[in-house]
């Protein structure tokens, strides 16, 4: 299972780069500002030509311009919702929220992995920040590094803060430390 995560991942990180997740969103929206005036232009100079030719269609001018605004509104959709992704901290769509916490909760010496969060600091840099109960006798700074260390290399994410806490049998009934099953590939924040 551990292999499979791994190159799943690495296939996203090469694809990454001409996907969503590898591209500025600004560069992106721009892009589509450049093509949505080119299209913008070829409809002008279409029913320009129609009106030329057959004066009495000069309604061809507003059909253009509506169709293909309409083709540059849908091409926008998928920018915009990736900005508000961002401007919302959400959770970002290539990661799976509960595949992150079950795999924080197999590293060696955790007996419980939660009030984890995950959000989009930009569109290629996530943010994560969780508490990892340990189990008794486990080294807290060997956690720390196999937990960093797995975050970077399975789903990409650099930037963690990590807070290791020594596991209690009351973090069974508190409602912060419970697993509380989520939407898919959402981040809801446990309230203490």
């Amino acid at each position: 299972v551990e292999g499979v995560r791994v190159k799943r991942w690495r296939k996203k990180k090469k694809k990454g780069r001409r996907s969503v997740a590898g591209q500025n969103i600004n560069v992106r929206a721009a892009f589509i500002h450049v093509i949505g005036d080119l299209i913008q232009s070829i409809g002008v100079v279409i029913a320009g030509y129609i009106i030329k030719f057959k004066p009495e269609w000069r309604i061809a001018d507003p059909i253009c311009t509506f169709l293909f605004s309409i083709l540059v509104l849908f091409s926008t959709i998928n920018v915009l919702k990736d900005a508000i992704l961002v401007v919302m901290e959400a959770t970002p769509r290539h990661i799976d929220y509960e595949d992150v916490r079950e795999s924080l909760s197999k590293i060696e010496g955790v007996k419980h992995a939660h009030n984890l969060h995950i959000w989009s600091l930009t569109m290629d840099k996530t943010a994560l920040a969780a508490h990892l109960a340990l189990k008794q006798g486990a080294n807290g700074q060997e956690v720390l590094n196999r937990a960093a260390s797995m975050l970077k290399e399975e789903y990409g994410i650099h930037r963690t803060t990590l807070q290791v806490e020594e596991y209690h049998n009351r973090m069974d009934d508190c409602h912060a430390c419970q697993n509380i099953p989520l939407p898919k590939k959402r981040s809801i924040p446990c309230l203490p």
